[in-house]
């Protein structure tokens, strides 16, 4: 297992924690030093909260107890400046920029590969041994991420139909063949062209997969393989999009990789043909 950093990892999880562990959540997130110090009771008088709410909160974050959470509280603050853990601010140096970012780059992917469904990203790569077809929309940074996915399968030679034009992509999977697959990507999961989109792919009869962080979306409920990855939580200077966008193609890579590894031999010499004429065409070209 990836070690997730315990005091991003609360960050991320504030919004899901009921009224009482909340309290708790922000309390350590203020006080994570003294913390490690205090019992299960001292900790409860500080945030005003019960002992046993304690033992919930560290539960509803994904630890054992709260022996667990003063352990990781203690490794993840030696040598860590505090600072690196706030938002990026206006007026900041570019090496504070830069460690902030990958703290957040780091956080993300150890989450989302902690969490990640293998068994669903194997069942979708052996889907795609049968596809005839892959459709997939992703809008805004999204997009970014349907680009990759596409220039990645692509490239092994599977069909990617992709396309911001969300009226032409209807067109086309209204007239898809059933052996197609329609691969959704919103972090949100409620952008309203996605979740439409995959209401039409669905309604045709075409595998679905929707790649997003809200696992309580609409596109998650609606498709048949949904994945849902990890990536900080909503800041004033986007961070979480630049965060989420980086699990989101993690994501990928990872679906690419396991796809690959169940067609290594064809997919190898595929691509060592193609980067032999490539480079036998740009030859003849500068010659």
């Amino acid at each position: 297992m990836v070690e997730e950093n315990i005091i991003l990892r609360i960050k991320s999880k504030l919004d899901d924690l009921s009224k009482a562990e909340k309290k708790i959540g922000e309390y350590i997130l203020q006080h994570s030093v003294e913390t490690v110090n205090y019992n299960t009771s001292e900790l409860a008088e500080k945030a005003g909260v019960s002992p046993a709410t304690i033992v919930r909160f560290c539960r509803s974050i994904g630890l054992s107890g709260f022996s667990q959470l003063k352990i990781q509280l203690y490794a993840d603050s030696s040598g860590v400046a505090e600072n690196l853990y706030t938002d990026i601010t206006p007026n900041e140096e570019v090496t504070l920029i830069a460690e902030k970012l990958a703290l957040r780059f780091n956080q993300s992917i150890s989450q989302t590969a902690n969490h990640l469904d293998t068994n669903r990203i194997e069942e979708i790569a052996k889907l795609l041994d049968h596809c005839s077809v892959i459709y997939v929309y992703g809008l805004g940074a999204s997009h970014v991420v349907a680009e990759d996915f596409t220039q990645k399968f692509s490239r092994i030679g599977k069909p990617v139909v992709n396309t911001l034009d969300h009226h032409l992509l209807v067109s086309s999977l209204i007239n898809a063949h059933e052996q197609s697959l329609f691969v959704a990507i919103s972090n949100s999961g409620e952008t309203n062209e996605v979740i439409k989109l995959t209401q039409v792919a669905k309604q045709r009869g075409i595998h679905t997969v929707g790649i997003s962080q809200n696992e309580n979306s609409t596109l998650v409920k609606l498709v048949d393989y949904p994945v849902i990855h990890h990536g900080g939580e909503a800041v004033m200077l986007r961070s979480a999009a630049t965060t989420s966008l980086i699990s989101q193609l993690f994501v990928v890579d990872v679906l690419y990789y396991a796809y690959v590894n169940r067609n290594s031999k064809e997919i190898l010499n595929m691509l060592k043909d193609s980067k032999i004429n490539i480079q036998s065409l740009f030859r003849k070209e500068n010659g």
